[in-house]
């Protein structure tokens, strides 16, 4: 089976159900591929961090979930795995969320935490934020508004002459039930638990997913402070600080020496995208007056 996922072509042994599945004809050139095995190899070097979960060095990262699975990603072109249960929701999970993070920093490509969507312009506008600050439930809130859902959590920004550009991770946006309950952009239908112990959901949108680069036209820090919801442009200089704040899984760039991969990165974006900060009160549910006035003052949702 073949999937897109960050713009790269997989060739899998297993189907990955979060993941936009692609014809033959579309995967003539494969990026990297998924395997399941029986024993994971040794490292050809030693890792240069040592954890209680994980150890890597540039270009081999192995990720081990008690009673779930083992990971090994190497070179930028592999990932196996070593199923520990018939929990398949559960390995494809840390999957998702670390071995593909892997995979992209051996690749020397930076992913952001990110959620996303297209304004009318066909433009893509990312809000970046730590977990549970409201990314999902802001772009859930803007496709109440009628703009289209482009990323969930993670994607890529390419650096190109004239711009950025976004590449999008997945058609999978993965929200706390609290969330899921404070939405119609989806129906409840249409969500299902991703593990049995989170309280989190998982709602794909594989027939909405537009899997190609689009044009990046700002990116939108959110934060919960004050007692009233406010929005201002940042400075370059602003922007690349906060941008370097919402690398995901950051703690793994020094170990894997990704630092100068991160440097050009964070000063190619800064100096051809724009910034916002949006602020939103912690002591009363204002996503929906949120969403408008982002709308209102950054996205021109008038143009809708």
């Amino acid at each position: 089976m073949y999937y897109k996922v960050f713009g790269l072509i997989c060739q899998s042994a297993i189907e990955l159900p979060a993941l936009l599945e692609v014809p033959y004809s579309e995967a003539l050139e494969v990026d990297f591929s998924v395997t399941l095995v029986k024993d994971l190899p040794v490292f050809n070097q030693s890792p240069v961090v040592i954890k209680p979960f994980s150890q890597y060095n540039s270009q081999e990262f192995k990720y081990s979930v008690p009673e779930v699975a083992e990971y090994l990603v190497q070179n930028g072109n592999s990932i196996l795995i070593k199923p520990l249960c018939e929990d398949w929701e559960s390995i494809l999970l840390f999957f998702n969320s670390n071995a593909l993070a892997a995979l992209l920093y051996q690749r020397n490509l930076i992913p952001f935490h990110v959620s996303g969507i297209l304004d009318a312009d066909g433009c893509a506008w990312l809000f970046a934020a730590h977990s549970r600050t409201g990314k999902s439930t802001t772009a859930l809130k803007l496709k109440e508004l009628g703009y289209r859902i482009f990323c969930d959590d993670t994607a890529l920004i390419d650096i190109r002459e004239k711009g950025c550009y976004a590449i999008p991770s997945y058609p999978l946006i993965r929200a706390w039930k609290n969330t899921l309950n404070n939405q119609a952009a989806y129906s409840l239908d249409d969500a299902y638990q991703i593990r049995v112990d989170v309280d989190k959901y998982g709602i794909p949108f594989h027939e909405e997913y537009f899997t190609d680069p689009v044009p990046l036209a700002g990116i939108v820090f959110l934060q919960i402070e004050g007692d009233s919801i406010s929005i201002e442009q940042l400075s370059k200089a602003q922007g690349m600080q906060h941008l370097g704040n919402n690398i995901y899984r950051s703690q793994w760039i020094n170990g894997m020496n990704k630092q100068l991969a991160q440097f050009k990165q964070l000063t190619g974006i800064s100096a051809k995208t724009q910034f916002w900060m949006a602020k939103r009160p912690k002591d009363r549910n204002s996503f929906h007056e949120f969403a408008q006035e982002i709308a209102d003052q950054i996205l021109k949702s008038d143009e809708l």
